[in-house]
């Protein structure tokens, strides 16, 4: 078997995995963060001790919730189940690391804390994941995005950098294609049909050119939230995230471009272009501006930034800039 996990990262997958195809609920995130907690104030114990232990142990001397112990339990019966799922990806040429794993991109835990996700699904290799670029921004291409995103990842392939692609229509499929043809590295972060990208990137993923990577099962359909969720995981592993065009309220570049702003996972660059509603808000709620002739300057991205960015004492993103995500959030 290909697949090479620690027992953390296995307690963790079962646990809190989505491999397991019966109603045996899963530990949802906020209560494995819990879990773990209780477990390393015991004899500071990790997630693999949790094989050894009934009901009894994990309420009386971890001091779990009654109800997350009974789910535990239940889990712990399902051992064979999810090593079934694991052979079957491992045929499938799917791997998983976990935040318990050397490989997993460190950059995630770092500026998404306790949103990064548990686990993530990949196909190819992870030694490319770092000094990593997004770039985001409408499904409908228009002639003069296309020219600044040409140049820029010119930039990000000179500068050897990892490209960061949501995979979709528009400037994102744009932008990746042309990128792996100039022989860059990239990562595609999907949240559906992994096993579709895999089908139509498979030359570059086999040259080690391009990772398909997932947080959620490879057979997932669609789905709105972990599109949004996919969204905020591309900021998490970007050390800088471009937004080429955008409009108010125009959908999800606009929102997670709003909630990075509020929560700084990336640094936000956004195309400094008037035709463009959200790009101007964007620039006045604090986004760092680059230019055309930024593009096409000698200039370095970390030169780039140090130019335009603007250090000044932060402000409060007002309720009337956060997305309608955040502001249920922060209500909650």
């Amino acid at each position: 078997m290909r697949l090479k996990l620690n027992l953390d990262s296995i307690a963790l997958l079962l646990f809190c995995g989505d491999l397991l195809l019966d109603n045996t609920a899963a530990l949802t995130v906020d209560e494995w963060y819990d879990l773990e907690k209780k477990l390393k104030n015991v004899s500071k114990k990790t997630p693999a001790k949790l094989f050894g232990m009934n009901k009894d142990t994990l309420v009386d001397i971890v001091g779990v919730d009654e109800y997350v112990a009974y789910k535990i339990v239940a889990r712990l019966s399902k051992i064979n189940e999810l090593m079934f799922a694991l052979s079957n990806l491992d045929t499938e040429g799917i791997c998983i690391t976990t935040k318990y794993e050397d490989n997993y991109p460190k950059r995630m835990l770092t500026s998404l804390k306790k949103r990064a996700p548990l686990f993530l699904y990949y196909i190819g290799t992870l030694e490319h994941a770092h000094d990593m670029v997004s770039v985001v921004g409408p499904q409908v291409m228009e002639k003069r995005v296309s020219s600044f995103v040409k140049q820029l990842i010119r930039k990000i392939n000179d500068e050897n950098r990892t490209l960061v692609s949501e995979g979709l229509k528009g400037v994102d499929e744009f932008a990746l294609k042309k990128f792996l043809k100039l022989g860059g590295h990239a990562i595609c972060f999907v949240s559906d049909h992994m096993f579709d990208k895999r089908e139509e990137y498979v030359r570059y993923i086999k040259d080690e050119q391009l990772t398909i990577m997932s947080a959620v099962n490879p057979y997932s359909y669609f789905n709105v939230t972990n599109s949004l969720d996919r969204n905020i995981y591309v900021c998490g592993l970007s050390d800088m995230q471009f937004i080429t065009a955008t409009h108010i309220n125009s959908g999800g570049v606009w929102f997670t471009t709003v909630q990075n702003l509020h929560y700084h996972w990336t640094k936000p660059l956004v195309l400094d272009e008037l035709r463009f509603s959200g790009n101007i808000r964007l620039l006045e709620m604090g986004a760092i501006p680059v230019s055309y002739n930024d593009m096409i300057s000698l200039l370095t991205l970390e030169q780039i930034i140090e130019k335009n960015e603007v250090l000044e004492e932060e402000d409060e993103v007002l309720i009337d800039q956060m997305s309608i995500y955040e502001f249920l959030e922060d209500e909650a």
